[in-house]
């Protein structure tokens, strides 16, 4: 009786559930299900895990579990702001109007390069 006690003890706190798979395709920023009509045989299964750690969002056409998303603050310094005008400078002279997140304060055009 114990056993049994445990084992639904554990499905039920989902300690015991297996992951869910879902599918990415090589180009997706997005994961599906198995029999969504976008995954096609060059898709990659992938677990909900993994599909938080590549920042994919469900699709909306197979409505797929939905996993948090992980912010990815490599770029990001502690105690910024969320965007900040570029510190770059434009071939005519002038300051870059983009806005940006990334942590030394260049847009994408204007990042050095390393």
């Amino acid at each position: 009786m114990a056993r049994l006690t445990l084992l639904l003890l554990l499905l039920f706190t989902g300690l015991w559930s297996p992951a869910q798979s879902v599918y990415k395709t090589p180009s997706g920023k997005k994961y599906h299900l198995e029999t969504c009509k976008t995954v096609k045989n060059v898709s990659q299964k992938i677990t909900l895990q993994e599909a938080a750690e590549l920042g994919l969002k469900p699709c909306k056409i197979c409505k797929p579990d939905v996993v948090p998303v992980q912010q990815n603050l490599v770029n990001k310094a502690k105690g910024e702001s969320k965007t900040v005008q570029c510190k770059g400078y434009t071939k005519s002279g002038t300051r870059c109007r983009h806005m940006t997140s990334i942590a030394d304060g260049y847009c994408f055009q204007h990042r050095p390069k390393e």
